[in-house]
């Protein structure tokens, strides 16, 4: 059944990755076969003397005159030129840069002046016209300033000449390593969708089609609540889908990118009616509306995140090793922990449990076992595992064994099962405290015990396990008792007795005589 799941999900993932498009919604067309020119208006003499006619389209657009010596073009239709036409990179440079699309004094009768006295300018440099003579171009009066702008722009035109122009198709494509969206904490998430094929275009629109309520838009590092957000750059983004609103199987989302971008720039020589009138070149930006889109599909499945802590700092710890089984007791996976999540996906609607085999080193086992559901609203799903640090303290006192006061001076050893000696100390009269001993059984003995003390015979037996960490042993010693030696005790009683007798016999001579005399 999961595998089932599993393949149709994949499934999923290839047609919508086939359905991601680049679609550009408007086309621009090709540039008008005819333009309406309006009235002309008189320039300034700004520099050198040199004055002529601003020339406008009907509908408001700046034109500029080519050939300075025919009569200003004015209320008349003009023609597109569609070959032999003067127009080159560095027309089309000095018109970007020059009035109306930048402002260069802030004066627009100026900025005009400019702009067209520079085209002039350039058309003398490149085709050998002569529509302006030196003293304009160096000698002249110019009061404002304004030869040096005009300057700098024929410069740049002819640093530009051949310079590729023309209109190009603005291009927008959204796209995603991965069409389905995997449980992430409480929501399901997407990759990262990336834009490609990016041109001229200062930022897009992303609006989503079928995404239930809560749904956010991550991008530019803000999470951004609703179903449109309005993306600066050529940013990534992610779509994230609150788990709990995802109550069908599945859901599709649609996510669509749109933009409007700029085509570029071209220029077009339009030739009056009228011969005698001067040809005009216009500038032309162009834009065009694009879009791209990708379908998200999410597979309404369980995710189980089972984490392993120390019951104290509630740090993750590596090592144990767990066991997850179903409602009839079956084993249906085993997994070492480590100190990051470990993620169970996909389990079928029902009752699992979570048992410990073995505690991470260093840790009691926890024997408690962990149970959860999986069922409808119930899939995203954490468990938090605990084990207690194990705290192994055998505490040793030696004692007088009538008094219960501490001995220090008797040397002490405790063995392992093997017999070998794992910890050898002498005693002080406060107690040995050991720590650090493994599991296993472990015996205590006396090897040589304090002075004026009888060496004890006995050992102690105790075990180390995750039920005994903690031990307290009291080992007691008895005090020498002085015996005299018998022979010399009967030799001291005799000599004691024959002085004894001998100052009684003493005393009896000299009694008897005094009698005498």
């Amino acid at each position: 059944m999961n595998k089932m799941k599993k393949f149709a999900k994949n499934l999923l993932a290839i047609i919508a990755s086939l359905a991601v498009v680049l679609s550009p919604v408007a086309s621009v067309s090709a540039a008008p076969s005819t333009i309406d020119l309006g009235p002309a208006k008189q320039a300034g003499k700004y520099i050198a003397g040199v004055t002529f006619s601003y020339k406008f389209t009907t509908d408001g657009k700046y034109l500029y005159c080519v050939n300075m010596h025919k009569n200003t073009a004015q209320n008349i239709k003009a023609d597109l030129v569609t070959s032999g036409s003067v127009v080159d990179g560095g027309i089309v440079y000095i018109l970007k840069n020059g009035f109306p699309e930048k402002s260069i004094t802030g004066d627009t009768d100026k900025d005009y002046y400019i702009t067209q006295t520079a085209i002039w300018w350039y058309l003398d440099e490149t085709t050998g016209s002569q529509n302006l003579g030196d003293y304009f171009k160096s000698t002249g009066s110019d009061v404002y300033g304004m030869r040096k702008y005009v300057k700098n722009l024929v410069q740049q035109g002819v640093a530009h000449r051949n310079d590729s122009y023309g209109i190009k198709d603005p291009k927008l494509k959204i796209s995603t390593n991965d069409n389905s969206m995997d449980l992430n904490g409480n929501y399901y998430e997407s990759s990262n969708i990336n834009v490609t094929e990016y041109a001229n275009i200062s930022g897009y629109k992303v609006t989503l089609t079928g995404a239930p309520a809560g749904t956010i838009i991550n991008a530019n590092g803000k999470d951004i609540s609703g179903t449109t957000a309005n993306i600066s750059g050529n940013s990534s983004f992610k779509i994230k889908v609150p788990a709990n609103a995802v109550t069908a199987q599945s859901l599709s989302i649609k996510v669509t990118a749109s933009a409007t971008g700029n085509m570029g720039y071209t220029a077009n020589e339009y030739r009056p009616r009228d011969n005698s009138m001067q040809s005009v070149a216009l500038l032309e930006k162009a834009q065009k509306s694009v879009k791209s889109e990708l379908a998200l599909e999410i597979t309404a499945a369980s995710k189980v995140a089972v984490v392993k802590v120390d019951s104290e700092t509630k740090q993750p710890i590596a090592g144990a090793v767990l066991v997850l089984k179903d409602s009839t007791g079956k084993e249906l996976t085993r997994w070492t922990s480590t100190t990051n999540a470990h993620v169970i996906k996909n389990l079928a609607d029902g009752t699992y449990t979570i048992e410990e085999v073995s505690a991470p080193e260093g840790y009691r086992l926890n024997k408690n076992v962990s149970t959860f559901t999986i069922a409808e609203g119930k899939r995203n799903i954490k468990v938090s595992f605990e084990n207690a640090p194990k705290k192994v303290v055998v505490n040793i006192t030696k004692v007088d064994q009538a008094s219960g006061q501490p001995l220090a001076g008797a040397v002490m050893v405790i063995k392992d099962a093997k017999g070998e000696i794992v910890y050898k100390w002498t005693t002080t009269t406060s107690s040995e405290v050991i720590t650090d001993l493994e599991n296993g059984t472990y015996t205590l003995e006396e090897l040589s015990a304090p002075e004026g003390y009888i060496k004890s015979d006995k050992v102690y037996t105790f075990t180390i396990d995750d039920d005994h960490l903690s031990h307290q042993i009291t080992f007691e010693n008895g005090k020498e008792v002085y015996v005299p030696d018998t022979a010399s005790v009967s030799s001291m009683i005799m000599i004691i007795l024959g002085i004894v007798i001998t100052g009684f016999g003493f005393r009896y001579v000299y009694k008897n005589g005094q009698r005498t005399r």
